[in-house]
C-alpha cells in the first residue's frame, strides 16, 4: 500500500469514526426511544447520559394541572415544566399507566415541540427536535391534554423522565430526572354532594427554599397524620400525628427527612389524613 493510500484510508476511518460519534451524540435529539420513562421495566435516560446519578441535580421535573383526583372520561390540560439551572437543552419521555402497566386514558399531542409514540400496550409522549429548545436556560416546559378513562380504571401512576442537556452535543455533563404522580380514581357519589369535613388548601411558597407551610382546614376536632413522601413512594418525614382543633390549620416542612436530614431538590407529595379523609397535594423542592 502506497503512502498517499494508506493515508486516504486513515482520513475514512477517522471520518467514519467521527460520523458514529455525531450520531450517537444527536441521536435522541429528534425523540428518545421508547421505554425511558422509569416506569416499571423501563430504564431512563442514564443509560446513555450517565455523567450524574438519577436525579442529583439542582433542578426537578414537575407538573402542573395533573389530577391527584381524576373524573372518569373528563379531559385535563397538562403541563411538564424541568428545570435545572445549567442546563441549556431539554427533553422529556413520559407514560399513564394503570394498575396492570398498561396505558391509561387517551394522551392528546397539543404542543409543536411534542410527538407521540407506542410500544405494546404503552403509549408515550416525549420531546422532537424543535422541542429540545437549545441555548434556553434555566427551563422548559411541554404541554399535552389528557382524557382520563372510563369509569373502573382505578388508580394510575404517571411515569416522566427528563433530560436536562448541556447542549455540548454529545452524552456528557447532562443530568437526568425522573418522577411519578399518582391519581386516583373518583367513583360513587360526586364530589359536591359528599360532606367536607377537611379541606386541603394546599402549600406556599411553591416551589420552595427552604421551607413551605401546608395549609388544610378542619369542621371539626380530628386526628391528624400528615406525611411527605418522594416522587417515588418512599416515605421521607412525617409532619403530623396526633388530634387538632377545628379551624385553620398549618403545617411547616423545612425540606428535612425523618432523621433530620436535608433532603435534595425534587417533587414530593404530602398526603394528609384527617376526618375520615385522605388527600394529596404536591411540592416542588428547588435548592
Amino acid at each position: 500500500m502506497s503512502h498517499v493510500t494508506r493515508l486516504r484510508s486513515l482520513r475514512l476511518l477517522a471520518a467514519g469514526a467521527l460520523m458514529l460519534l455525531t450520531g450517537s451524540a444527536f441521536a435522541f435529539s429528534s425523540g428518545p426511544a421508547n421505554g425511558l420513562t422509569g416506569a416499571p421495566g423501563e430504564a431512563t435516560c442514564t443509560q446513555c447520559h450517565a455523567s450524574f446519578p438519577l436525579n442529583s441535580g439542582a433542578g426537578a421535573i414537575t407538573l402542573g394541572g395533573f389530577p391527584a383526583e381524576y373524573s372518569p372520561g373528563e379531559s385535563y390540560d397538562v403541563t411538564v415544566t424541568l428545570a435545572d439551572p445549567q442546563a441549556l437543552r431539554w427533553g422529556f419521555e413520559l407514560t399513564l399507566l394503570d394498575d396492570l402497566g398498561d396505558s391509561a386514558g387517551a394522551i392528546t399531542v397539543t404542543d409543536p415541540g411534542t410527538q407521540s409514540s407506542s410500544a405494546g400496550t404503552r403509549d408515550y409522549l416525549k420531546h422532537n427536535s424543535s422541542g429540545t429548545y437549545p441555548g434556553t436556560s434555566e427551563s422548559a416546559s411541554w404541554q399535552f391534554t389528557w382524557q382520563a378513562p372510563a369509569e373502573g380504571a382505578g388508580d394510575l401512576m404517571l411515569y416522566v423522565a427528563g433530560n436536562a442537556a448541556n447542549n455540548n452535543f454529545n452524552t456528557l455533563g447532562d443530568y437526568i430526572y425522573n418522577a411519578s404522580f399518582p391519581a386516583t380514581e373518583l367513583t360513587g357519589v360526586g364530589v359536591g354532594d359528599l360532606p367536607v369535613a377537611m379541606r386541603l388548601l394546599g402549600n406556599a411558597p411553591n416551589p420552595f427554599n427552604p421551607q413551605t407551610q401546608i395549609r388544610f382546614e378542619l369542621d371539626h376536632e380530628s386526628h391528624v397524620r400528615l406525611t411527605v413522601f418522594a416522587a417515588d413512594g418512599r416515605r421521607v418525614a412525617t409532619l403530623a400525628d396526633g388530634f387538632r382543633g377545628a379551624g385553620l390549620q398549618s403545617v411547616t416542612w423545612d425540606g428535612r427527612d425523618h432523621a433530620g436530614q436535608s433532603v435534595g431538590s425534587g417533587s414530593y407529595l404530602y398526603v394528609v389524613e384527617a376526618a375520615g379523609e385522605r388527600q394529596i397535594g404536591r411540592m416542588t423542592l428547588l435548592k
